[in-house]
């Protein structure tokens, strides 16, 4: 070997000796964070120089994969179908789940009289009742409820911790002056709940929920006593949610989706486990971008869910009104996830097929099966199977153990 030769070798080892040693440094550095002894797994041995960077942790979340964002990177083959069928079906199928004029009239008249009421009751407290303030919550403030459903959801906020005594006098008293309002007096009653009380009247339902002001929600709480906590959070959470979806859910295409989701919980059963505040959330999520019709939206969301936007490992969708970084999903077992993320494989399937009918239930349209194949324009579609199974109790305690 030549002198020139070797030294040129001689130069190539150094070079990969100091990539090596940065690439080392890289790897702690990933681990490390910004600082402190390292924390979480170790990293693996030195890999050579130009194959990526140090492997991700088991626990780093994923971004699921989103057609809409990814567009521009997949040449389309053929021309797009035209959405004109698909669109007529979404429309009428939202004017069906739209509640009437009439129908929100009637119900936002008893919304009327209750909050004048409670407004009344702050600026004139009645004995051992101390009240903040009143907000209306829920799909009726949103603008998303369904027809038939006659039910708008009020939080009332009390100064103190309210007790379930509270509960006995504030519906006593709320349910009194309601009744001097009503024209008559069929069809009315009231009952307590674990958070408040529900008053009915001429078919329309208010449920009333007691709070306290989120500083008050530190303090020690007796179970025998008090509301329980889980339930004043979570009408302090309504009040937040109703709040941002206001702000921010302005486009029709959302309360469209939503009306959807809504159905899809009420027809299919993989999405009964899916709460209200997560199909708010998903709506939003498929229905942000430039110039997307209701179709899109549509089709998106389901691509998302299809993708395992809401199964385990899934950056998700972060809850805006909750502090850190929050799952929309986190609340949902791994079956409940695996179940919605399977079921939307095979609603997106016939949607392709042009089953948007049957997905989107229309009337006279057959019903979409989970478990058998169903054709579609002549294409065989096979319901996706469970990739989830749970564990047995030996493999948990040996997992425990180790």
């Amino acid at each position: 070997v030549s002198t020139q030769s070797t030294g040129t070798l001689n130069e190539l080892i150094r070079a990969q000796s100091r990539l090596s040693h940065l690439t080392d440094k890289y790897n702690m550095n990933f681990y490390r964070g910004r600082g402190g002894p390292p924390r979480g797994p170790r990293p693996s041995p030195p890999r050579q120089p130009g194959y990526g960077g140090p492997p991700l942790p088991p626990d780093m979340i994923y971004k699921s994969f989103d057609p809409t964002e990814c567009k521009n990177l997949f040449q389309q083959v053929t021309p797009a179908k035209p959405d004109t069928e698909l669109s007529k079906a979404i429309l009428d199928k939202n004017q069906e789940l739209t509640p009437s004029a009439e129908e929100l009239s009637k119900l936002q008249e008893q919304v009327t009289k209750l909050t004048s009421i409670v407004d009344n009751l702050v600026v004139s407290p009645e004995p051992e009742i101390d009240v903040e303030e009143v907000r209306v919550v829920g799909s009726f403030k949103k603008g998303t409820m369904l027809a038939g459903h006659k039910t708008a959801d009020i939080v009332i906020i009390l100064k103190h911790l309210p007790t379930k005594e509270d509960t006995t006098k504030v519906m006593e008293v709320l349910t009194n002056k309601l009744n001097e309002q009503q024209a008559t007096k069929t069809g009315v009653s009231s009952a307590a709940t674990d958070s408040g009380f529900t008053y009915t009247c001429c078919g329309n339902t208010l449920r009333v929920f007691l709070t306290t002001l989120p500083s008050n929600t530190t303090e020690t709480i007796d179970k025998e006593k008090h509301i329980k906590l889980d339930h004043l959070k979570n009408s302090l959470a309504a009040i937040r949610h109703a709040r941002w979806f206001e702000e921010n859910a302005f486009q029709s295409s959302i309360r469209v989706m939503v009306r959807l989701l809504k159905d899809f919980k009420r027809r299919i059963p993989f999405f009964r486990n899916v709460n209200p505040w997560t199909i708010d959330l998903l709506a939003h999520h498929s229905a942000l971008g430039s110039n997307l019709s209701v179709p899109m939206v549509f089709r998106r969301c389901l691509q998302l869910l299809a993708a395992g936007i809401l199964l385990p490992g899934s950056a998700s969708i972060s809850d805006p009104c909750e502090p850190g970084f929050v799952k929309a999903h986190s609340f949902m077992s791994y079956e409940e996830q695996d179940e919605l993320a399977c079921g939307a494989q095979t609603l997106l399937r016939a949607l392709a097929n042009g089953g948007f009918k049957e997905v989107l239930g229309v009337k006279g349209a057959r019903v979409v099966t989970f478990d058998t194949p169903a054709m579609f324009n002549g294409v065989i579609v096979t319901p996706s199977k469970l990739a989830y199974e749970k564990p047995s109790e030996t493999e948990l305690m040996d997992t425990s153990g180790s």
